[in-house]
């Protein structure tokens, strides 16, 4: 992905092999000037790399030396803290940095310290270098027996705890028993024209994957999985952690939600999260449209299996609208459900957190 789809508000990123613009929408004519980091905070994003007076900014960033942390600065302006939000993986498309997003008391995530994406088992050496530059020191891994059996993550030298949740969602069950898409494709073809799926599903709506959102709320394994991973969180020990499932939006989605939801993140900005999949998957999405072409052409059918693959916004609706009516608050979730205790949920929310910079007179 050259384009960023989303960093932070009025900034926009994009990078070319090593080129990286930086971009400050909205601007006036002024002294802009770009700061540079090695690290996620004030103190560390000294170096000024650039100036403007438009607020456009062209730097060279060869990947071998990120992470990089950034700041625009004039005389009454300043931004929060950015960085490249999705990682510039050769091997893996939609692993990201989770930093940046607003709460509900204004704080903001933390840069650098938690990170969701899709599996790790065709990244290169390259990659891996990025990764371990990152320091990820947690792996929690959604997937499956099988699929981890099949493909299996790469090492990371800084990785000291793996995590295998599996919440044991229907949207592993497709990858069940198959070795590889096309089989998968066929068997999720198979399906349909044998009559297993509900024929009111069958159709451009998504119902079924919105059921499977509301199932994870409250289902044993998911509660087991995710708790497991909503604690390791906790563990101040085990950051930076990088949580995956095979492609990253649904388990991994709904696990993002349970994170931020408990950080207390604007809602708007965890269905923002969650979207970002859209845009990084939609020529993956484009290409698994041409696959199933080519074994069905039933219109139902395409737009039922187009639908199990898309990200749309009533999917992560759903669950979070599901928490608010079995508990009332996504507080008492998270202790009836999860074990928490309020004072849990306070010292993640002062560990992950931290105040926004942002100044705009």
């Amino acid at each position: 992905m050259d384009k960023q789809p989303y960093v932070i508000n009025n900034i926009s990123m994009q990078r070319k092999g090593d080129q990286l613009k930086i971009s400050l929408l909205n601007s006036e004519q002024q002294n802009y000037q770009l700061f540079m980091g090695d690290a996620p905070n004030i103190n560390a994003i000294q170096e000024q790399v650039a100036k403007s007076s438009s607020g456009n900014f062209t730097i060279n960033l060869p990947i071998t030396e990120l992470p990089k942390y950034f700041m625009v600065k004039a005389e009454k302006f300043q931004t929060n803290i950015f960085s490249e939000r999705v990682l510039p993986l050769e091997n893996a498309i939609n692993v990201r940095d989770m930093g940046g997003y607003q709460c509900n008391d204004g704080r903001y995530t933390k840069w650098g310290i938690l990170f969701r994406g899709d599996q790790l088992s065709k990244i290169n050496e390259n990659d891996i270098n990025i990764l371990e530059k990152y320091g990820i020191k947690t792996i929690v891994d959604y997937r499956s027996s099988h699929e981890r059996k099949i493909h299996p993550n790469k090492s990371l030298a800084t990785v000291l705890t793996i995590f295998n949740c599996d919440p044991q969602s229907s949207f592993s069950e497709a990858a069940a028993n198959v070795v590889d898409l096309h089989s998968e494709n066929v068997k999720l073809v198979q399906s349909l024209e044998n009559g297993e799926v509900d024929s009111k599903f069958i159709n451009d709506k998504g119902e079924n994957v919105v059921l499977s959102y509301q199932k994870l709320v409250t289902s044993k394994p998911a509660q087991k999985a995710y708790g497991q991973f909503l604690h390791a969180c906790a563990n101040p020990n085990n950051v930076p952690l990088f949580h995956h499932c095979r492609g990253g939006k649904d388990r991994t989605g709904f696990a993002s939600m349970l994170i931020l939801l408990l950080l207390n993140v604007k809602e708007e900005e965890i269905v923002k999260d969650y979207m970002l999949t859209k845009t990084i998957r939609q020529e993956r999405n484009q290409l698994k449209y041409n696959q199933y072409r080519e074994l069905v052409d039933k219109k139902e059918y395409l737009d039922y299996l187009m639908a199990m693959i898309d990200t749309r916004e009533k999917y992560i609706q759903a669950a979070i609208d599901k928490i608010k009516e079995l508990y009332g608050s996504v507080d008492q979730y998270m202790i009836k459900h999860f074990d928490f205790t309020k004072e849990e949920i306070e010292r993640m929310r002062d560990f992950y957190l931290e105040e926004g910079v942002e100044i705009n007179d």
